[in-house]
C-alpha cells in the first residue's frame, strides 16, 4: 500500500511497498489499497521487460483519453478518488483508474497493471480485489485478470482468471433494461445490475445510468502452487468510459492461529486474517440459497450482520476498522450449511 516513504526507498524495496511487510498477516503475500500521500504510478515501470521485480503500468494502446472533465486523461492507470460514491465530494478512498473513452475514433483501450512477481507457496492462496465500471449499461467497461508463469510481457499472460463483460452494442440508447444491450462474454457488474449493493441509478447525466460501486471478487490461485507468477489487470474495452480497481490482495485462506474446522460449506474464508483495515469474506455453498453473515465478539455480542440473496458463491468486502482490536467469530449460515472462522482485528 502507499506509505509516506521517500521515493528512493520505494524503488529500492518494491516487494515491501505493497504488502509483503511484517505488519501484515503472515499469510498475506500482497496487499495494495492505493491509499496514502504518494501517487503509486510514480513508483511503477512504464514498460515490462520480461522479468521485472517492480509493478508495471503499461499503456499498450498509447491513446489519449477524455475521462477527466472531457480533458486529456493521464495515459495508462492513474490515481483517482473512488468514483462509486453517490456524492463524489464524500469520497474518502482512493483507487487506480483507467479510461477507455479515447480521442481517436473507436480503438481498443489496452492498459496493463502488472504486479511484481509473487511466489505462491501452496494451494490455499487466493487473489481478491474490488472493481467498478462507472457507467452502465450504455458504456459498461470490461476487463480481464490474467496470470503468467513465464514473465511479465503481455504475450506471457496466457491464463485468464476472471473476465468482466463490456457493452458491445446498444439497441436502445439510454435504457436501463439489459435486454436492450448486447454484451461480450463475461461477468456483468453487480450480478447483471441486480445486486444494489454495488450500483445506484445516477440521474446527473442526459439519461439515467447505473453508476457502479466497488464490488469484491476472489479467484483461487491453487493451480500455481509452488510457482512464481505475475498477475495483470488488463482494461481492454472499446470506447466505453472508466474502470477502477482497488484493494488487491493475495492471501492464504487461513493462518494457523485462526483455523477453525467448523464448516459444511465447500469453502469459507476470511482474508487477510489478522485484518488491519479490511477483509474479504468469500464462500461457496453446495446449494443455491440465501445466506446470512454474522460477526460476534468474544462476549457473544453480535456486532455486525449482513443478509445475502440466494446464490451458490459470494464475496463481501468488510471494513474491519469499525471494530475495536480483538478476536471475533465470523459465521456464514444458509438454511442447510454453516461456516465459522475466527477473525483477528488489529
Amino acid at each position: 500500500m502507499k506509505t509516506q516513504l521517500l521515493y528512493l526507498i520505494l524503488l529500492a524495496s518494491p516487494l515491501s511497498i505493497w504488502g509483503q511487510t511484517p505488519e501484515n498477516s503472515p499469510d498475506t503475500l500482497l496487499q495494495h489499497n492505493f491509499e496514502g500521500l504518494l501517487d503509486p504510478a510514480d513508483t511503477m515501470l512504464l514498460l515490462p521487460t520480461g522479468s521485472d521485480i517492480h509493478w508495471v503500468n503499461y499503456d499498450q494502446d498509447n491513446k489519449k483519453g477524455l475521462c477527466v472533465n472531457n480533458g486529456i486523461t493521464p495515459k495508462g492507470w492513474y490515481w483517482e478518488s473512488d468514483l462509486g460514491f453517490i456524492n463524489p465530494n464524500q469520497a474518502n478512498n482512493d483507487a487506480f483508474t483507467s479510461c477507455s473513452f479515447l480521442d481517436s475514433g473507436n480503438p481498443q483501450n489496452r492498459n496493463w497493471l502488472i504486479t511484481a512477481p509473487i511466489l505462491i507457496p501452496d494451494e490455499s492462496y487466493w487473489l481478491c480485489w474490488r472493481s467498478l465500471s462507472y457507467y452502465g449499461p450504455d458504456f459498461m467497461d470490461g476487463y480481464k485478470v490474467l496470470a503468467s508463469t513465464g514473465g511479465n510481457m503481455p504475450a506471457s499472460f496466457t491464463d485468464t482468471l476472471f473476465k468482466a463483460a463490456q457493452t458491445v452494442d446498444r439497441l436502445v440508447v439510454g435504457s436501463l433494461d439489459l435486454n436492450d444491450y448486447i454484451f461480450s462474454s463475461g461477468y456483468i457488474h453487480a450480478n447483471g445490475y441486480t445486486d444494489e449493493e454495488y450500483f445506484f441509478v445516477d440521474f446527473e447525466g442526459q439519461n439515467p445510468f447505473y453508476h457502479g460501486k466497488m464490488e469484491p471478487h476472489c479467484v483461487s490461485l491453487s493451480e500455481y502452487s509452488g510457482q512464481t507468477i505475475y498477475l495483470a489487470f488488463l482494461h481492454d474495452s472499446y470506447d466505453d468510459f472508466q474502470l477502477q480497481i482497488d484493494d488487491i490482495l493475495v492471501s492464504n485462506q487461513l493462518s494457523s492461529a485462526t483455523q477453525q474446522p467448523l464448516s459444511q460449506l465447500e469453502h469459507f474464508q476470511v482474508m487477510p486474517n489478522p485484518a488491519d483495515a479490511f477483509c474479504f469474506i468469500h464462500w461457496k455453498a453446495q446449494e443455491n440459497a440465501p445466506a446470512t453473515c454474522t460477526i460476534w465478539d468474544v462476549n457473544g455480542r453480535m456486532v455486525w450482520e449482513k443478509s445475502f440473496s440466494a446464490r451458490t458463491e459470494g464475496q463481501y468486502y468488510l471494513e474491519t476498522a469499525q471494530f475495536p482490536s480483538g478476536m471475533y467469530w465470523c459465521q456464514l449460515r444458509t438454511a442447510k450449511e454453516l461456516g465459522m472462522q475466527k477473525l483477528i482485528v488489529r
